[in-house]
């Protein structure tokens, strides 16, 4: 009976050792590494101080948070747009150039000065304007030579419309018209009192076809001045009646003037 219950033990005994053996024996499984947060929905966010990921940190040198570039001066500050009709940044604004200022216009008509510094009567340059027209009865300064200059340069000619008078400054012009009929003979004659170059010259209103716009132009330089004087006054060359008209024109010096026109 106890070499029984000795057998019954040792056998207990062996099976114990056995379930260690095998348990020893198996395989523990491997460690698994720790996995690296990634970017992204469910990633750690970065703490402040701690490099960016993906930029190792070196040895020995603290981390340096990533500096913005300084602004330069003239450019617009970060995030915000350029506003229209602003200059380039860095470059310096270029004033705006203003229009340009008209020059002289061509006549359509061949022989007629053009708009904007056209020449005058007499070929002078016409700038000044207009004169200032007054009552030939306040001209008697200018009037009355004005009769004895035209005695010699229209002797045996009428008057042919009223006269023509004003204040002239150089480049200045006063205008009077006329009807230029067939048939008759006319000559232009002016004075002028301080007026050291006087101009004279006769146009058509509405040019003709076949005609010259110009029917005639002064020659004399200095303060009278006569279209058609001395018997050679000048005949219409169409068999109709034409709107013409005479300018005067104080070429050099200021003062006053007067111009008559004669027919006969």
């Amino acid at each position: 009976m106890i070499r029984f219950v000795s057998c019954l033990s040792l056998a207990a005994g062996v099976a114990t050792l056995a379930s260690l053996n095998a348990a020893c024996n198996k395989e523990a499984p491997p460690a698994q590494a720790p996995q690296a947060p990634t970017q992204g929905y469910g990633a750690y966010p970065q703490q402040p101080g701690q490099p960016a990921q993906g930029y190792p940190q070196q040895p020995g040198q603290p981390y340096a948070a990533p500096q913005a570039y300084p602004q330069q001066p003239g450019q617009p500050a970060p995030g915000y747009p350029q506003q229209p009709g602003q200059p380039a940044p860095g470059y310096p604004q270029q004033p705006m150039p203003g229009p340009a200022a008209p020059g002289p216009q061509a006549s359509p008509f061949p022989g007629l000065p053009g708009a904007g510094g056209s020449p005058g009567a007499g070929g002078a340059p016409s700038s000044g304007g207009t004169a200032q027209a007054m009552d030939p009865n306040f001209a008697a300064v200018a009037a009355a030579p004005l009769g004895v200059f035209a005695a010699t340069e229209a002797p045996g000619m009428q008057k042919d419309g009223p006269m023509v008078a004003g204040n002239f400054t150089p480049g200045q012009t006063l205008e009077g018209t006329f009807t230029f009929q067939p048939g008759k003979c006319y000559t232009l004659v002016a004075q002028g009192v301080g007026i050291t170059s006087l101009g004279l010259e006769m146009q058509y209103v509405t040019p003709l076809p076949g005609f010259a716009p110009s029917i005639g132009m002064s020659t004399q330089k200095g303060a009278q001045a006569s279209i058609g004087g001395k018997a050679n006054c000048l005949r219409p060359l169409s068999p109709f009646p034409a709107q013409a008209k005479f300018i005067v024109t104080a070429n050099a010096g200021s003062g006053m003037a007067a111009a008559q026109l004669y027919s006969k």
